[in-house]
């Protein structure tokens, strides 16, 4: 018999798949201004500045910037005790995992080779420049950002909209944690959240369902599945509508 659905898992990276974030571990270690650092953060986190905005003014605060030595930070990095275990639940039951992050594809590029996972992803992109001295800086492309949105920097809401073929009863699930996941977690049927997601979904009257960790997410999609309540959430339905039809 035929299923009556089908997930389609989104998954943010910093945080979610991973113990820590990433960019703040390892890369926020090349950041010697604590209090600037501190202050961008806190910009961004209240809402007085966009991702981009964000990831351009930290990315200004790195000094002295060593790949060798960013390696060597970044190859510290966890998963979630769980995600594999995790990975091999959706693969075996052919629920498809899209990483969608506001982090640089070159950590997660490293980190997904370090566990030998290959999964699409989505982020923005780490580029390379010299300054006047000679010295290396970093700079950041946006290629799957939204050309009516100036906030995200990568934009998961188009990806999950885009990503999800509801008339082939594909039903999306958003996992994450942070305020690069807010947006998005309107658009999804089904939101995982902790942390500031966990927060902001309260605040909103968005439903969710908290976790700890992807065993957490695991027993609650098993449980769900068992009980029939896999459906498409009427109100994340009609936001994605707008969004397709350009309202």
């Amino acid at each position: 018999m035929k299923k009556k659905y089908t997930l389609k898992i989104f998954c943010d990276f910093d945080g979610t798949v991973t113990k820590k974030d990433v960019w703040v571990d390892a890369l926020g270690k090349f950041i010697k201004d604590d209090n600037a650092f501190s202050l961008v953060c806190k910009d961004f986190a209240e809402g007085r500045i966009t991702s981009r905005e964000c990831i351009r003014r930290e990315l200004d605060l790195v000094e002295n910037f060593d790949f060798g030595i960013f390696n060597d930070y970044i190859d510290t990095q966890e998963l979630d005790d769980y995600f594999l275990e995790f990975m091999d639940y959706c693969r075996e039951n052919n629920f498809e995992i899209v990483l969608v992050s506001e982090g640089l594809d070159y950590y997660i590029k490293f980190v997904l080779n370090k566990f030998g996972i290959d999964l699409p992803f989505y982020s923005n992109e780490l580029v390379l420049t010299k300054d006047k001295s000679g010295k290396t800086k970093l700079t950041c492309n946006f290629p799957h950002s939204d050309e009516n949105c100036t906030a995200c920097g990568m934009s998961k809401r188009n990806v999950l909209i885009s990503g999800t073929n509801e008339f082939d009863r594909e039903v999306s699930v958003f996992i994450g944690d942070g305020v690069s996941d807010f947006c998005v977690s309107n658009y999804a049927d089904i939101v995982f959240a902790k942390k500031g997601l966990a927060s902001y979904c309260w605040k909103n009257n968005i439903t969710y369902y908290d976790y700890n960790d992807f065993a957490d997410v695991k027993k609650k999609l098993m449980r769900l599945i068992e009980k029939g309540q896999i459906k498409h959430k009427q109100n994340a339905k009609n936001l994605r509508k707008d969004v397709l039809l350009g309202g």
